[in-house]
């Protein structure tokens, strides 16, 4: 008997829409971070590019200011 879990939302892919409304950033901007090495590069499928929910999580607590 096989037991199947759905992931969990942080674990979800998405895509560059969907990091682009979440950062509230253009698809350049993200591109330009990638290249910069300041933002996680994409998972390709096939021709698609996505990211971990997780990852993109991780990247907007890492840039949060510290709060005095």
């Amino acid at each position: 008997m096989t037991i199947c879990s759905t992931p969990q939302p942080q674990d979800t892919l998405v895509d560059i829409k969907t990091v682009c409304v979440t950062l509230c950033r253009s698809r350049a901007s993200i591109y330009r971070d990638i290249d910069r090495k300041h933002f996680p590069k994409p998972i390709k499928l096939g021709g698609s590019s996505r990211w971990r929910m997780s990852d993109v999580i991780k990247h907007i607590e890492a840039n949060l200011p510290d709060a005095a």
